[in-house]
């Protein structure tokens, strides 16, 4: 067998070992290092290849890796250097995943990953179904029994809403119907979640879908009073989507409340606090380690007990830059974060792009999805399979 052959293969299974690992509940470190060995893959690869072409468009994928660099830079005013590197060293990922696949791209077969990122994560959503059985338990505290015996519900939420927006682009390519009947599994399964922003976006997603299949526009409005319906029904019906959505009518103030511990006062705590740092840091932020030390300071000055004692980050990713890197650092990672890869979906007319694109930014809202390995490398890893054959084809269009 030839190099390149063995190049290939080796490619695609750690590829494939890769997205398994993200969806099914393993431990970290299992990704992490299929991520180094494509690195390490890819490294070999330039030196061995003779074809590496410095001009190629394909180098615009490295701008995928800026927020990397920002994050480098507020290295340099930052006091807790253990943690900054800490930070740097699991964002690696925005390094990583554009070399490898500008390194690889053209072995890298990009619709067997995304059958393989249905697949495993149909096999979560099963076990996830089966933890319902077991414990006989729908109530308004299955999404804990989600998080502790699966992961975080919010990004289970958010995995299953790319996995639904993937089979309704299958679906319209392929006209196939087992691609309408696993986007109706994955919506459901996102909705089982129990996750409040997860929900708000499934039924968004419902909507967006039908209005795009669609054409008169009388049918158009009762699909929206339709997905209106479900939505309320939902809510009404589900114990944990119900007790989820009670917390908003039970809000006596809009802000932070010391004797209430509910999940919205604690939110509001979080931030409350992120505002006080961004102000206190406005044009570099704390630097890249000292957010969390910062957040602290304001968290006990607030008397928010909860907040200090587990070290809370903003659980907001737009809040989370700002307060990281200042007005400056952080909206130029808010910039190559969303925007960019906005602009090039919308130019590009690409749908699923576009769709993820939303996915990110709405659970951006409610979690720092950037400062998880589950968030970071999900982010980094699908926008770059998306952004990557953009730019193939307008190297091609060159050549």
């Amino acid at each position: 067998m030839s190099i390149n052959k063995i190049i290939i293969k080796a490619t695609n299974l750690f590829l494939i070992l890769f997205v398994l690992f993200t969806v099914l509940p393993v431990k970290l470190n299992y990704s992490s290092m299929t991520i180094i060995l494509l690195t390490v893959l890819s490294v070999l690869n330039l030196f061995y290849s003779q074809n590496i072409n410095l001009k190629s468009a394909k180098l615009y994928i490295f701008s995928i890796s800026i927020p990397l660099v920002i994050y480098l830079l507020g290295l340099i005013n930052t006091s807790n250097i253990d943690y900054g590197l800490t930070f740097l060293s699991k964002n690696m990922s925005f390094l990583a995943f554009p070399l490898i696949f500008y390194s690889l791209g053209k072995y890298i077969d990009q619709i067997k990953l995304y059958k393989t990122f249905l697949l495993g994560l149909a096999l979560t959503n099963l076990y996830l179904i089966y933890l319902f059985f077991y414990y006989f338990n729908f109530g308004t505290k299955f999404y804990m029994i989600v998080t502790l015996d699966v992961y975080h519900s919010t990004y289970l939420g958010m995995y299953n809403l790319l996995a639904y927006w993937i089979c309704f682009d299958f679906f319209n390519k392929k006209s196939k119907k087992i691609y309408l009947f696993l986007a109706t599994f994955f919506i459901i399964c996102a909705i089982l979640a129990s996750a409040r922003i997860i929900f708000i976006l499934s039924i968004l997603s419902l909507g967006a879908t039908m209005l795009l299949q669609i054409k008169s526009n009388s049918k158009k409005i009762m699909a929206i009073l339709l997905t209106s319906l479900i939505g309320i029904t939902l809510v009404i019906t589900i114990p944990a989507l119900k007790q989820k959505f009670n917390q908003l009518s039970e809000i006596e103030q809009i802000g932070f409340d010391s004797d209430n511990y509910q999940s919205i006062s604690s939110r509001f705590g979080k931030i409350e606090a992120s505002i006080e740092v961004i102000k206190n840091n406005f044009w570099f932020g704390t630097g890249t380690g000292d957010i969390k030390d910062e957040l602290v300071k304001e968290y006990k000055k607030m008397n928010f007990l909860m907040g200090y004692k587990y070290r809370y980050n903003p659980h907001n990713q737009f809040l989370e830059s700002l307060s990281r890197n200042g007005l400056i650092g952080g909206s130029i990672s808010l910039l190559f974060i969303y925007l960019l890869p906005m602009y090039v979906s919308i130019h590009k007319k690409n749908m699923l792009l576009t769709a993820f694109v939303f996915i990110i930014c709405g659970v951006s809202l409610t979690e720092s999805i950037l400062d998880l390995h589950k968030g970071i490398t999900f982010y980094v890893f699908f926008v770059t399979l998306m952004i990557y054959p953009i730019l193939q084809n307008k190297t091609t269009s060159h050549t």
